[in-house]
């Protein structure tokens, strides 16, 4: 009986553990979490940081697409409906304020804006509305819907980009790029392409720099020697800060 039992006490021991196995197996249990824990906090952070570059640029791909169906639906400066195409070169110290002024076919008709698809379209930099609100320009879109109204009101502004430092338009006569341009003294001539940089104030050093916007865009209803032009839309690289509001009409 005696035996018996001293053969069953040590069959009790061998299917037990013992203590070094048991903080053996704390240990790898310890460490398999703490590298899934690693992987699991970098795929976190690689969304995060994915998310916010998604976030910043898409300001910049609504502006850029809004610039672009602005100038290459550019329609010719004559007609009922037509004005001048005036874009000036504003030079203060080594920066760059231009300012342009067109009529486009990129209006969109709806209920609240009832009048036809040309529409009036002004791009010029201008002072935040409070001092010190934040550093640079406001990149502006001023737009006029109704070209037949019997009196002359102010556009409605569209801030689109804040903290600009430079905005620079040049205009492509067919053999050289022009830094101004007007319609009326060139036989209501427009260019053949017109080029866009948009370039943001320095950041500071805990904070992304801000790569320029830069777009070349053919006018798609220009005439060259009585013949139209068909362009493709220029392209856009950079980042900017969020967009401040601004409709697609």
């Amino acid at each position: 009986m005696s035996d018996h039992r001293q053969q069953n006490s040590v069959g009790g021991a061998r299917r037990g553990f013992t203590l070094i196995e048991v903080l053996v197996a704390t240990v790898i249990f310890s460490v398999l979490v703490g590298a899934l824990y690693s992987v699991f906090y970098g795929t976190l952070r690689l969304r995060e940081n994915a998310y916010e570059v998604t976030e910043a640029r898409l300001p910049i791909t609504y502006i850029a697409g809004l610039i672009k169906r602005d100038l290459k639906n550019m329609v010719a400066p004559v007609g009922l409906l037509a004005g001048p195409m005036v874009g000036e070169n504003v030079e203060e110290g080594k920066h760059r304020l231009d300012r342009l002024e067109f009529h486009t076919a990129s209006g969109i008709v709806n209920d609240k804006d009832p009048w036809g698809d040309i529409q009036k379209v002004e791009y010029y930099l201008e002072q935040p509305p409070q001092s010190g609100e934040s550093e640079g320009n406001d990149f502006v879109r001023a737009l006029t819907r109704n070209l037949l109204a019997s009196t002359t009101e102010e556009p409605p502004e569209q801030r689109l980009l804040s903290g600009v430092q430079s905005l620079k338009f040049t205009y492509y006569d067919g053999e050289y790029w022009e830094d101004v341009w007007d319609s009326t003294t060139q036989e209501n001539e427009m260019p053949v392409a017109v080029k866009v940089r948009i370039e943001f104030m320095p950041r500071e050093e805990n904070e992304r720099e801000m790569r320029p916007i830069e777009m070349v865009c053919e006018i798609l209803a220009n005439e060259v020697g009585g013949e139209t032009q068909e362009g493709e839309e220029g392209s856009v690289d950079g980042e900017g800060p969020g967009a401040s509001g601004g409709s697609s009409a």
